[in-house]
């Protein structure tokens, strides 16, 4: 066994046991157990006949929290950091070229299916982390090709250990591991592709529990980042053999591998390699990893969610209506009693319109139904009162959810209701933004470092397609801010803003022109086309008119032509009419 991927295999066992001993990882399981309906245990003998209604107000709070949190869109947005003279004018260009291209890139990725898949973690398991990488499989290009790009994931916390659990800030970890399931065959191939002298005693391996892949041929493989003099430094490893060697988080980063590793109590600490060009590091590197918690837990850096607090009133709404439809099942079909020979081995088989006949003589009856204990109301107002009170106190009330929203209410009253349903989440939104900002900076390490080639890029202003091209290597020394742009996507907002428009036409503030101009793209996707139509329109109108006009004044300046060569004639016929 490699000496440095059992320090690296037993870094990541250490992580799990801290799992394990804090309850986290049957936590988390309980919790996506529940969100996807889960909520029963095993069929025993004595529950068999017990029903198993499934009320799932864990997954209705996690919807909910979800699409407040993800309710707005968010662009990323890159400005000068404090430069002035000669320099600001190509930061203002680079700025705006990465602003640009972090909008393509952020299509390409899908980073809001990530961002939806991220939130959906936050709620349910109380934490979500993002993990970009270079992907050297993404080809593209016609006319100029190009090989790599940058993609992301999101990582489930239990594949992702950290030097200090107690640490919350992901950029101070010494070091930080990756687990992952990947096939054996890849794996041996990224070692042979890194010239692995024992690449047979790679063997497979099950170490991550995994239903899907628990037939397959596959191995647990171990991404280790950490730093070197502030620069990001990484490695892969399997249990006992390492099939990247530690290298600087750079392209061609396999040029600049790091050896004689000298191992500490602390982490990793890496003599420098040789012949290093210190302009091609970015100094101060951030680990190409967003982690961020929902629920702050204390002294540690996983998070509580949503859904673990909600699991033991979730338990008890549905055993109450288990209970209920128990006591239902089991006086459904009341009981007969009998005494004995009144039925005369008749069998009672409840058909409609059965008869029974009464054998017994002398006696008052000789069978009657028993009388079933009447059902307690107390079962079902404890189960609502539990439903409510758990709705309430994790801010998904109707009101929250937009339930009691009517389509004949004022837009006032709408907006009193959206600014209400924002404030259970407005906590967990500005961390959502913050990281974003973070992501922002993450992107601008790989446009600085990776996008070196000239690969162009299109987008859309002021309703045309323009051509740029990217060349991260011309901004490596200029420093960039982050920010983000966020406007409002919901429902109802850009409901409330058709009937404000609506409004202002019909007053008269507006005309149809500024009216189309501002109205939402998400609803009038066709915006640019009838703009281009009305416009084609206004223009045949004035020609029209123009030609109208212009007849007109040649038919008026006929006539005027006409009764000016009139006059000399009435002048000449007085003239001769006047007395001499």
């Amino acid at each position: 066994m490699s000496n440095q991927a059992s320090i690296i295999w037993n870094q990541y066992q250490n992580g799990l046991n801290y799992m394990d001993r804090s309850g986290l990882s049957k936590e988390w399981d309980e919790c996506e157990k529940f969100v996807e309906g889960n909520q029963w245990g095993k069929i025993t003998k004595k529950t068999k006949n017990l029903p198993r209604p499934v009320i799932n107000i864990c997954s209705m709070i996690a919807e909910n929290k979800k699409s407040g949190i993800l309710s707005e869109k968010i662009k990323l947005i890159y400005s000068p950091s404090e430069l002035f003279g000669e320099k600001l004018e190509i930061a203002t260009q680079g700025a705006n070229i990465f602003t640009k291209f972090a909008d393509n890139i952020s299509k390409e990725m899908k980073l809001e299916d990530l961002d939806e898949e991220a939130i959906d973690n936050s709620t349910k398991l109380g934490a979500y982390i993002y993990h970009f990488f270079w992907d050297n499989n993404v080809i593209g290009g016609m006319e100029t090709p190009y090989v790599g790009g940058l993609r992301g994931e999101i990582l489930h916390p239990k594949n992702v250990i950290v030097s200090n659990a107690r640490e919350k800030d992901i950029q101070k970890q010494k070091y930080i591991i990756i687990a992952s399931i990947e096939s054996l065959s890849s794996v041996k191939a990224l070692a042979k592709l890194n010239k692995v002298p024992n690449v047979d005693e790679i063997v497979a391996d099950h170490e991550i529990d995994d239903e899907a892949t628990r037939e397959l041929e596959v191995c647990t493989v171990l991404t280790k980042y950490s730093r070197k003099n502030g620069k990001v430094v990484w490695s892969k490893s399997t249990k006992n053999v390492m099939i990247q060697d530690t290298t600087y988080w750079e392209p061609d980063s396999s040029k600049i591998k790091l050896e004689d590793e000298e191992v500490s109590d602390e982490g990793t600490e890496l003599s420098e390699p040789d012949k290093v060009d210190d302009n091609f590091l970015l100094k101060n590197q951030l680990y190409p990893i967003v982690f961020r918690s929902h629920k702050q837990r204390k002294d540690c850096i996983y998070g509580i969610g949503e859904v673990a607090q909600a699991i033991p009133n979730n338990k008890a709404v549905n055993f109450n209506l288990a209970m209920m439809l128990l006591s239902v099942q089991q006086t459904a079909w009341p009981k007969i009693i009998q005494k004995a020979g009144a039925l005369a081995r008749q069998v009672i088989t409840n058909a409609p319109g059965e008869v029974l006949t009464d054998n017994t003589h002398g006696a008052n009856w000789g069978f009657k139904y028993m009388e079933p204990s009447g059902f307690s109301s107390q079962a079902l107002t404890l189960t609502d009162s539990l439903i409510s009170l758990t709705r309430t106190t994790t801010g998904s009330s109707e009101v929250v959810t937009g339930e009691v929203m009517g389509a004949n209410m004022a837009a006032s009253a709408i907006i009193a209701l959206q600014n209400q349903a924002k404030k259970p989440i407005e906590i967990y939104q500005k961390r959502f933004y913050s990281a974003h900002v973070e992501i922002g900076k993450i992107f601008e390490q790989f446009f600085k470092y990776y996008y070196t080639d000239d690969r162009m890029f299109s987008y859309e202003e002021d309703n045309q397609t323009i051509v740029s091209s990217m060349n991260g290597e011309n901004y490596q020394n200029i420093e960039f801010s982050t920010n983000i742009d966020v406007g409002t996507s919901g429902i109802f907002s850009e409901s409330l803003t058709v009937s404000l428009l609506d409004n202002m036409k019909a007053s008269g503030d507006i005309d149809f022109d500024e009216w189309i101009e501002l109205y939402p793209e998400s609803i009038m996707p066709f915006k640019a086309q009838l703009k281009k139509m009305r416009q084609k329109r206004l223009e045949e109108q004035a020609m029209m008119q123009e030609q109208a006009l212009l007849q007109q004044q040649m038919i008026g300046g006929s006539e005027a032509s006409s009764i000016e060569s009139s006059i000399p004639q009435l002048q000449t016929t007085n003239s001769t009419m006047q007395p001499v």
